[in-house]
């Protein structure tokens, strides 16, 4: 009597075991095709035609913007022919594509319109949304800075190296699936009037730079756990000038080391991913007018981004 007891038990566990097995199947399976139907999904967004200028002027503007402001290095690599983002079970393979001229890039025959569509709006050519392009970092600067990124990447040596497809792991697809991380496209006012401001140590200038590190630190510049982010990447900080959680106590001084030096006031290391090492170039008018409209915008506590 024991034994078929026993037996009996064992049948009813294998069951309700595979009764488990089956619902997180099911689950996953359900959160597979919500991730991939939101990835195939194409939108139609009316883009102006970009003219890209000429010259040595554009191109070395071009190549600031590149280098210290927008991080484009940070996705596409120092040569910007490709580079891998991430790379791990839980989140999958995330690639930054080639942007030169040579071998394995897509992007050769990309129109204005094209860099246009992408880097403002996060709209591929195929009117699929971009899942990692940051367009809404870049939505607010003019026509003449954006053509001068173009022109500058038009003028750097061709990179043979093959793109790599995205493939996303099971949290990504989760992450996707339930909205927490959203493509850029979603996030943007696409009929927003970008600000007519002019570089220079404003705090008007720096309602156009500020959009450079929302995608880490939030609209709101509260900080905490970062969309989509690497699992080992730290919180961002609140950059806002909230006493107890942000900069309200800074100086210009402290801000201006920070960002340069990766060094805090109390002397502790600013963590990857703030890329510090590429906002150390900036223009003192730059640096000046990032911290007038942190001074202006309202203080938030950390954590609401």
């Amino acid at each position: 009597m024991a034994e078929k007891k026993k037996s009996s038990l064992k049948r009813k566990l294998a069951i309700a075991g595979l009764g488990v097995v089956g619902l997180l199947a099911c689950a996953f399976g359900g959160i597979h095709f919500v991730a991939a139907s939101k990835i195939a999904e194409t939108v139609t967004v009316e883009v102006a035609d970009l003219e890209i200028p000429e010259g040595s002027k554009a191109v070395k503007r071009g190549e600031y913007l590149v280098d210290h402001l927008l991080g484009c290095k940070e996705c596409h690599g120092e040569d910007l022919g490709g580079k891998v983002i991430m790379d791990n079970g839980a989140m999958g393979l995330w690639y930054g594509p080639n942007l030169t001229a040579g071998k394995g890039s897509e992007l050769v025959d990309y129109t204005g319109k094209d860099w246009a569509r992408a880097l403002r709006h996060g709209v591929g050519r195929d009117g699929r949304r971009l899942l990692l392009m940051p367009s809404e970092d870049y939505v607010t600067f003019s026509d003449d800075d954006i053509g001068a990124v173009i022109a500058y990447v038009r003028s750097l040596p061709p990179v043979d190296r093959a793109n790599q497809d995205i493939s996303l792991g099971p949290v990504a697809k989760g992450l996707i699936a339930s909205g927490e991380v959203q493509f850029a496209y979603d996030k943007i006012n696409h009929q927003a009037r970008r600000p007519e401001a002019k570089p220079g140590p404003t705090k008007e200038w720096g309602a156009v730079l500020i959009g450079t590190c929302t995608g880490c630190h939030g609209t709101g510049r509260s900080g905490g756990k970062i969309p989509g982010g690497d699992p080992s990447w730290p919180e961002a900080a609140n950059i806002s000038m909230d006493k107890a959680t942000g900069l309200g106590d800074w100086t210009f001084e402290q801000f201006d080391t920070a960002m340069r030096e990766g060094k805090g006031p109390d002397g502790a290391t600013v963590r990857a991913p703030m890329p510090w090492q590429a906002y150390k170039g900036m223009s003192e008018d730059d640096m000046k007018a990032l911290w007038a409209y942190l001074q202006a915008a309202p203080a938030k506590a950390k954590g609401g981004r």
